[in-house]
């Protein structure tokens, strides 16, 4: 490579790593966590609690855009009450019961 070009290169790679800088700056997690956690509009409490290890996920319809949200929601509700999950587990594994552009506008939350 002509030194030109490695210089060039070597600029290229510091803007980037500038840029990810304010990238970061800008997120809500720091990267650590987005790759422990993978990005999730959930607080850390409700991240942290572990799902029941006898918990079982309701066999609910996804929901998708044009369903009844509040019908989804309120079977959903009722499956996860009668097993005795918490508000907790209950708001950690809704998301499940997601499809498409419902899934799509939860994970862009914050």
């Amino acid at each position: 490579m002509a030194a030109s070009s490695v210089q060039n290169t070597s600029d290229e790679l510091e803007l980037m790593k500038q840029r990810l800088a304010e990238l970061e700056a800008k997120q809500k997690n720091t990267p650590e966590e987005y790759t422990t956690y993978r990005y999730s509009p959930f607080t850390e409490d409700i991240l942290a609690k572990p799902l029941p290890k006898k918990l079982k996920m309701p066999q609910l319809t996804s929901y998708e855009d044009g369903n009844d949200p509040v019908g989804n929601l309120d079977r959903y509700t009722s499956w996860m009450e009668l097993q005795g999950a918490s508000d907790t587990i209950m708001c950690k594994a809704f998301s499940v019961t997601f499809r498409n552009r419902a899934m799509r506008w939860f994970k862009k939350l914050q």
